[in-house]
């Protein structure tokens, strides 16, 4: 996929008002499922060789940054995203916190079936030809219909999964309501302990789905591995503090060898 990177150079970190903090929200690296093409969501897919080398150069890319603390989903991509840029960034002596609620969409019946046939199938029930073409007509709010879809379809078990009720795909709501609670949990945590930068590892579509809730007019990019959109967060709540889904740190990686 594309991404919204504008600079090969690691830019001045913004400076950190007392009573507040700023949140680093990072796509996970590439796994074996990005690289086959598969629907992920909830499924546990593991980060290839690949995928946890350019993690160590994301990593280097944030030495100049010292983080207050550091949390990631309960999917081992996010986590092992999180513990190796870490390590490789000079923050090894940070722990991981781990919530659940920093997970992907939830995809229920479709996870695990291939990602192109699939989302020719949920553009179909939306009245579009393919997914280029919902996208000219939904831009931002794209992932928000779609995850809506995901829910009707399976909600019908047009699959014949089988699924229970409660492991079928989530609703748009769901997502935005569990992704703002935990990063505003995390946020508020970060204050209590004197406020600073907070690295946070989660997946695509979800934070896609928490940026497109928190700015009304902010371009909604598709999100590369390992691509970074920095939100401030203070007593007037969550706003942008950088561009979205930047590479900027991955490309500085390179450079620190």
């Amino acid at each position: 996929m594309n991404n919204g990177a504008s600079s090969s150079q690691s830019t001045a970190e913004p400076s950190t008002e007392a009573g507040s903090t700023t949140l680093y929200l990072t796509r996970h690296g590439r796994t074996t499922a990005n690289v086959m093409h598969l629907m992920q969501g909830w499924s546990d897919f593991p980060l290839t060789r690949q995928g946890r080398e350019d993690v160590r150069q994301f990593g280097r890319g944030l030495r100049s940054i010292r983080f207050r603390a550091a949390w990631s989903g309960n999917l081992s991509r996010q986590y092992e995203t999180a513990r190796l840029a870490l390590d490789m960034s000079g923050n090894g002596d940070l722990r991981v916190g781990v919530d659940p609620d920093l997970r992907e969409d939830n995809f229920g019946s479709f996870e695990g079936r291939d990602e192109h046939t699939t989302l020719d199938q949920v553009c179909a029930a939306m009245g579009f030809e393919n997914f280029a073409a919902a996208k000219a007509t939904y831009g931002r709010n794209i992932a928000a219909h779609m995850q809506d879809t995901f829910h009707r379809l399976d909600a019908q078990d047009i699959l014949s999964a089988g699924l229970e009720e409660q492991d079928r795909a989530e609703t748009t709501a769901q997502v935005r309501s569990r992704m703002i609670a935990v990063l505003t949990r995390i946020a508020q945590s970060a204050i209590e302990e004197g406020g600073g930068p907070v690295l946070v590892v989660s997946s695509g579509m979800c934070l896609q789905q928490f940026l497109t809730a928190i700015d009304d007019h902010c371009t909604i990019p598709d999100m590369d591995n390992t691509a970074v959109t920095k939100v401030f967060y203070g007593d007037d709540g969550f706003h942008l503090a950088g561009p979205v889904s930047s590479m900027e740190y991955f490309q500085a990686g390179s450079q620190e060898k």
